[in-house]
């Protein structure tokens, strides 16, 4: 089974607590701190939708578009938004011209575009339905520290069709970005340290284990009221001699400050999901994590326990 991981920190803070005083070390230039709280002087912000995608053609054929960037800007720090959604679609180049097959797909922010030091941050991960378009929508509020002034996003279609293709003529994607206006959240989302970058490894190799191909983290948050760690895992590919895929139930685990959580990444809710015409294919069977015509859950799990006054933690 081929491992697709993502993970990030998540750091909140409460109404009356403020950060670390005199110590930016903590900081890196994918995090934003929201400030004191008691001192808290920024405006309620308006309602404000920001179109990200809207009906991008994502193929491959003459033109490599599986992966496409495009350049939004969102409201700075001074205004305040009690919660972010976004709103996203799937939907057929021409009339029942999607892509066959069932497709990774993935949604986020770049950050240092065009760097050496460019990095992708998954904010969203869905697997394409069979042939058919659907909708789903996600809960960003707790990353609107990277989604700030002028920033970089992303969305990829593992796909392999493109326009005339026997198999399909691809997909369009639209994306958009629900903003409440009003307070912030409380407690606020003020920090968001990716531990884990967008990555894949290989698991169920006895010669080659996880534990050896993911290098552990230190990580050295701010001072918070909480600490969230979130992660997006779907199972994927015929790479071990289990030879299951993604119909492999598998527990998967991390260790935090010396302790272990776990849990096993898996769907059994395949049956329901709702697309726009009935889907072709093994769409009904459950999967690691993952339904075809649906968006993948993150995993959140609350680490303050784990974290708090440590100022390192190794992940």
């Amino acid at each position: 089974m081929d491992l697709r991981l993502l993970s990030l920190l998540v750091l909140t803070l409460a109404p009356g607590c403020s950060g670390k005083e005199g110590d930016d070390s903590s900081k890196t230039d994918e995090t934003d701190t929201a400030g004191d709280t008691d001192t808290d002087d920024r405006e309620a912000g308006e309602d404000t939708t920001i179109t990200v995608f809207d009906a991008e053609h994502i193929y491959y054929g003459s033109e490599n578009r599986r992966s496409v960037d495009v350049e939004v800007t969102f409201p700075d720090n001074e205004q305040t938004y009690s919660s972010l959604n976004g709103r996203f679609r799937l939907h057929c180049p021409s009339d029942y011209r999607c892509d066959h097959w069932d497709r990774y797909g993935t949604f986020g922010i770049v950050l240092n575009a065009g760097e050496e030091d460019e990095q992708f941050v998954e904010l969203d991960r869905f697997i394409t339905a069979y042939r058919v378009g659907f909708s789903w929508e996600s809960d960003l509020t707790a990353v609107r520290p990277l989604l700030t002034d002028t920033v970089t996003l992303r969305v990829f279609i593992d796909t392999w069709v493109g326009p005339g293709h026997d198999s399909g003529d691809g997909w369009l994607f639209d994306a958009a970005i629900d903003l409440e206006g009003g307070s912030a959240p409380s407690p606020e989302p003020i920090e968001v340290t990716p531990v884990w970058g967008h990555s894949s490894w290989s698991a169920g190799l006895d010669d080659n284990p996880v534990e050896g191909q993911i290098v552990p983290q230190s990580v050295s948050p701010s001072e918070g009221s909480t600490y969230t760690f979130r992660s997006f895992i779907t199972g994927h590919g015929w790479n071990n001699a289990q030879n299951c895929a993604e119909f492999c139930a598998k527990h998967h685990y991390y260790t935090v400050g010396g302790t272990e959580f776990g849990r096993q990444v898996w769907r059994e809710d395949c049956t329901e999901t709702v697309t726009d015409g009935t889907q072709l294919g093994t769409w009904e069977y459950s999967r690691a994590g993952w339904c075809p015509g649906a968006q993948v859950y993150p995993w959140d799990t609350d680490v303050t326990d784990l974290v708090g006054d440590a100022g390192e933690v190794d992940i």
